[in-house]
Formats: structure tokens, C-alpha cells, sequence
């Protein structure tokens, strides 16, 4: 069983980086961790922290008073479970970040995604990691 009550506040900031964000952010994490064994399945994920969230943006004109979205990222706390394909239950914790690019330039718009178990939002959160996550591609 899944529970993202944590991040429901935020929800429409979520559905910038994602139409489904709930259902990516599964899926997002089920394909990490296939990477990591091929085979794992996830059993349960649970947000366990608010949502730390840092954005991006440009004026559309020097004396423009709105600012146009451009790049968004976000970080939380999780526990989840995860099955090996032998068949052995592992629960972890860790942390999920997502960020976007190109937000607004929709043939440009890039995603990526990060699982970092056992780290903690002090270190990859808002005033960490997460900022250089959210400038990396223009680094490319």
C-alpha cells in the first residue's frame, strides 16, 4: 500500500512535473531500483516528510511583473519495501528528488530522477544536493 499524504498540500505543484505525479513518482522509483537488482518489484512506498521544493524562473519582459516556470525540482523523505526476485523483503528509507527542465519549452522539457537510500534532506534537500540537481542540464 502506497501513502503520499505528506504531499497532497503540494499536489498541483507535483502535476508540473508530471500529468500522474503519484503514479510516476511509483513508477520513477520501481525503475531505479530495477536498476539497481533486475527483477525487484515494490511493494509499498511511503512519503514520510513534507515535500522541500525550489523553482526556477524567467520575466517575460524586464518590466514584466509574472515570472514564466522554467525549471522545478522537489525532495522528500520515503520508506518503502522492495521484493527481489529471490523473494526477499527489504525496507529502506532514503530520499526521493525529481526535478524538470526546459518547463517551459515543451519539445525541450526534460525530466530526472533521484533515489538516494539512506540519505536525509538536510543533505540533499533545498539547501543541499537539490539545488545543483535543479541547475545540472545547463551544466551539459
Amino acid at each position: 500500500m502506497d501513502d503520499f499524504s505528506l504531499l497532497l498540500d503540494t499536489e498541483h505543484m507535483f502535476k508540473w512535473l508530471a500529468n500522474e505525479p503519484f503514479p510516476t513518482i511509483r513508477s520513477d522509483i520501481e525503475s531505479l531500483l530495477c536498476q539497481s537488482v533486475v527483477g525487484s518489484r515494490l511493494l509499498s512506498f511511503q512519503a514520510t516528510s513534507k515535500p522541500q521544493w525550489l523553482t526556477g524562473g524567467r520575466r517575460e519582459s524586464e518590466d514584466a511583473k509574472q515570472v514564466i516556470l522554467v525549471r522545478s525540482g522537489v525532495a522528500f523523505e520515503f520508506m518503502l519495501s522492495v521484493q527481489s526476485p529471490t523473494g526477499d523483503v527489504f525496507d529502506l528509507q532514503g530520499v526521493y528528488s525529481r526535478c524538470g527542465y526546459y518547463l517551459d519549452e515543451p519539445e525541450k522539457r526534460k525530466y530526472r530522477c533521484w533515489l538516494d537510500i539512506d540519505g536525509d534532506l538536510t543533505t540533499l534537500g533545498e539547501e543541499g544536493e537539490l539545488m545543483s540537481r535543479l541547475y545540472e542540464v545547463e551544466k551539459e
